[in-house]
This record gives structure tokens, sequence and C-alpha cells, in this order.
């Protein structure tokens, strides 16, 4: 016996009979439904047929419980009809749950399709309890749990996914209570970079067991897990930010751009991290985008120059572009800023000092704009005394714009004393103010002298003739020359001071000519 037992060939037969032996206790349904005959030879009995359930709406809700979960029926017909029908396939059981609206537990009545020629007796029991519960919807974070060791040297960090961690899981209420984590795997082992897989999302109770029912939306997430070196190594972290190019088919906007990551962390020395301030705006091409709906961008994200690397390396983009509309809102104010000191404006054109703007983009986001989510800001930095047509910077909620070809404008005017606009009548412009005049320095006078002994030309001194003069008429003083009055027809008035420092008796003692270039245009003193 020992010596049979022994021999290669009896061990792979014995082998091969207890897993025959296995595989039919696993595959063979003991409860298979049986046939038995009356005797009379014309009913028929079939016993443990499934009940099929039809008409929940397995949306909002689950069916629990069915009691009992098997039925026999009585049929009748000819015997040799009744043979040839020998399988439960031919015969339904079903119960109908379409007028269940809410959760608790209810009796229902069963139906049952026979073939034809076959005569349904009875259905033991004709009705069965069943319980239906509610299903629910709940956010969890997803977490990772990573198998194995990195290579020697390294270590794993946080690990990092790619559109975020949000999943939701769906379960009839009384097991959503039991859900504890939704989690997936990842190896590590033997890793000396970093290691990116997608992860099977499942649900635990809080007694380690899995929760087969829930449906977890999405099902798996893309993930990496950075490997770092033991070597000292410092890290930073960089918002990521977004830009576009190109532009969409007409008729459409952008409702919601969704970003896997909004920064980067970035590792290496410190000199090299120093440097770095942002990483470069991501840019996404519009032009790709032919029709509403949603479109997805993955970006692979490079480590700047001299970093050792960049975690994550790519991140996924999903941009949702939708019919837009348009809507007026109505006196949105407008601001004035960068007025120079001394001087003040009035908006003109409109007089309220408030403007309609009409906005364009998607529908959902155009219900909650109002005339304080719009700001409107005419600069008017530069602009010196004068009526100025001045575009407006417009400020828009995101996703929104002006539907436009150019920035709305305002008319201002402007009047007061500051820098570069004393003695000038208004002046009109569309863009931006002349230059500021040169300041004098009344102190110097040496300056823009005329020759010694020689009069101002006419049309120096006619140079403001039709502008009075806002300066005091110029005093003696003492130990200058006497000044001679200018004659009537030059039509001058003094807004020059004569220089206390030059040498007392001198025929060119106190001389001022006008400022050459000053817009000012100012006055001569005749000697």
């Amino acid at each position: 016996m020992d010596k049979w037992l022994a021999n290669n060939t009896a061990a792979k037969i014995i082998a091969l009979a207890v897993a025959l032996i296995l595989w039919a206790m696993v595959h063979v349904d003991t409860d298979a439904p049986t046939i038995t005959r009356s005797s009379q030879g014309d009913h028929t009995t079939i016993a443990n047929l499934s009940i099929e359930p039809y008409g929940l709406d397995a949306d909002k809700y689950v069916l629990k419980t069915v009691s009992p979960q098997q039925v026999s029926v009585n049929v009748s017909g000819q015997a040799s009809q009744l043979a040839s029908l020998a399988t439960s396939s031919e015969y339904e059981v079903k119960m109908d749950l379409s007028k269940i609206e809410e959760p608790g537990q209810y009796t229902v009545s069963l139906q049952v399709d026979t073939p034809p020629g076959v005569e349904l007796l009875s259905i033991l029991p004709s009705k069965v309890t069943v319980t239906v519960e509610e299903k629910v919807t709940q956010a969890f974070d997803a977490v990772v749990l990573t198998t194995g060791v990195p290579a020697e040297g390294f270590t794993e960090l946080d690990p990092v996914f790619e559109d975020g961690n949000a999943v939701q899981v769906t379960l009839p209420a009384s097991e959503m209570k039991q859900v504890q984590k939704i989690q997936g795997e990842i190896s590590v082992e033997g890793s000396n970079g970093n290691v990116s897989g997608r992860i099977k999302l499942v649900a635990y109770s809080n007694n380690g067991e899995v929760l087969d029912d829930a449906v977890i939306e999405p099902a798996s997430l893309k993930v990496q897990i950075p490997i770092s070196s033991n070597v000292s190594s410092t890290s930073k972290t960089l918002p990521l930010n977004v830009s576009y190019s190109g532009s969409l088919p007409d008729g459409l906007v952008l409702s919601d751009v969704k970003a896997g990551a909004q920064e980067v962390t970035v590792y290496g020395s410190a000199g090299v991290l120093e440097s770095l301030s942002s990483y470069p705006p991501i840019t996404l091409d519009l032009d790709r985008i032919t029709a509403e709906g949603e479109t997805t961008y993955s970006e692979a994200l490079a480590a700047p120059e001299g970093a050792d690397r960049i975690v994550p390396s790519s991140v996924k983009y999903t941009l949702t572009v939708v019919p837009y509309e348009q809507k007026t809102i109505a006196n949105v104010p407008v601001t004035l800023t960068g007025l120079a000191r001394g001087n003040e404006a009035t908006i003109t054109n409109p007089e309220s000092g408030r403007m309609d703007v009409t906005i364009v983009g998607a529908s959902s986001l155009l219900a909650g704009v109002t005339a304080s989510d719009i700001t409107l800001t005419a600069d008017l930095a530069g602009l010196n005394a004068g009526t100025h047509n001045v575009q407006l910077d417009v400020e828009l909620p995101d996703y929104i714009r002006t539907n436009e070809n150019a920035p709305p404008s305002v008319t201002v005017e402007i009047t007061g004393t500051a820098s570069g606009t004393e003695n000038q009548p208004p002046v009109e412009t569309d863009t931006e103010s002349p230059a500021p005049a040169p300041e004098t320095d009344g102190s110097s006078g040496n300056a823009n002298e005329t020759d010694p002994g020689t009069e101002p030309t006419d049309s120096e001194t006619n140079t403001n003739t039709d502008t009075p003069s806002t300066e005091e008429p110029a005093t003696e003083q003492p130990g200058t020359t006497e000044e001679t009055p200018a004659t009537p027809d030059e039509g001058t008035t003094d807004s020059g001071q004569t220089d206390p420092t030059e040498n007392e008796g001198s025929a060119n003692s106190g001389e001022t000519t006008p400022e050459q270039g000053n817009d000012t245009g100012g006055d001569a003193v005749t000697p």
C-alpha cells in the first residue's frame, strides 16, 4: 500500500479525484428545483423555484430581503407535455415591485408564467414578504495603502491624486453607517523613483470587511507615490496657474475648469529653490474644443532647471463648455483713480457716473452676478485739466466677459491747479494728456536770458495775451535797477521775479525773459 501511494501516477490520480470532488461541491446547486409527479399522472409539482423581482426603482431603493426566497408550483397538462418540460427554466415566478415608492416592508403577490399548454394550479406560497431599503449617497476621501518598501536609501512620501481623492459612495442606509474607509492599494516595493498607477477602490466596514454592495464613483483613481532619496534635500510649494490660447467656437463659453492639482512641490537644493517664486502657467489650447461638453487635458509637468524633481509630474484639467447667454447689469458705478493732487474730476457722460454692462457667460454663472460683482475703473493718472475720453478697466467674475469688442469708456472733465495745468484753458483729448511742462528755476538768472540790452520780441511777449496773469505785479526790490513798464501794445504781464542776488547797479540786473518751451508762457519783464 505504501508503495502504491508513493507511486507518482497514483498520487496524480488521487489529486485529480479530490479536485473533481471539490469542484462538484462548489458548482452543484443543492437548492436546484426538483420535479415530483402526482399519482394522477397529469399533475406535476415543481419545487424550489427562485423568485425574480422587477419594477423596483434601482436608483433609489434596494431589495434587502425576500421571505421565503423560493416557492413551489403545481401545474397540470398532458403527461407527455409535462415530461418534456422537465427544467425549471420553463417556469418563471415573478413579483411586481413597481408600486413601491418608499422604503419599508411589504407583502407582494406572485405571478407565474407557464409554458403553452400547461395550466397553473397553485403557487405555494402565493405571497412573499419583502423588505425595501432606501439607497443613500455620501462623499468620502479615498486613501491609499502602499505595500512593500522602496529601495534602500529611499523613502515614500504622501500620495498625490491626479484628479483629487473625493469619491461618492452609494449604499443602503443601514450599511452606510458601517463604512469606515474607501481604500485602494499600490506597491512601492524596491522603487527608487516615483510610482504611478490606477488603484481600484474598495469600501471597508468598521470590522474590516469588504462592503460588496457599495457603488463607488469613480471606481478607481490615478495616484502617484513620490519616492524621495534620503540624501538631504529641501522642497518648495508653488501655485499652479492656468492660461489659455486659441479660442472657443462661436456661441460657446467656459462654465467650469476642474484641476487635478492647485499647486506643485519642487525638490532640490536650497539655492535652486530660493530662485523660484512661481511655476510657469499651464497653457490650455481652446482650439481643441469643437463642441459643448467636457474636454480633458493631461499636461506633463517638468521640474525647473536645476531641481531634482517635481510632484505631481502631471496634472489633468477638465474644461466644461456650454452655449452662452447674456445679461445686462444696470447702474454699475464707475470709480475714478489716479487723479493728481489739487485736481477735481467729474464724469460728464454718463452724468450719473453709472453704466449698464452687458455680460455673457454660462446661464448658471450669470444668474448670481449683480452690480457689486463688477468693477469699472477709470484711470486718470497723467491726465491734465481738460475733457478726456477714458477707457474703463473692467473686472468680472471668473468665466464671465462683456459682449463688446472694445472696453467701455466715459467722458471725464478735470479741473484744478495741479502741476502742469496752471493758467491753461481746458484741453480736450481722446487719448492721453500732453506731457507735463518742465519746471523752471526762478533762482537762475542766466537761464534763457536774452542778450544784454535787448528787448524781447513781440512773439515772445505776446505768448499769453489772451490769458490774464494771476501773479502779483512785480515790486521793486532794494538794490535792483528800476524797471520800465511794458508798452501797451506788448500786452505783457509780470509772472517772473527778479533775482535779488544779481549785481546791484548792473544794467542787466533783475532781467528775466519768457521761459522757452514753457506751456504756461512766462511773461517778460523789460529792463
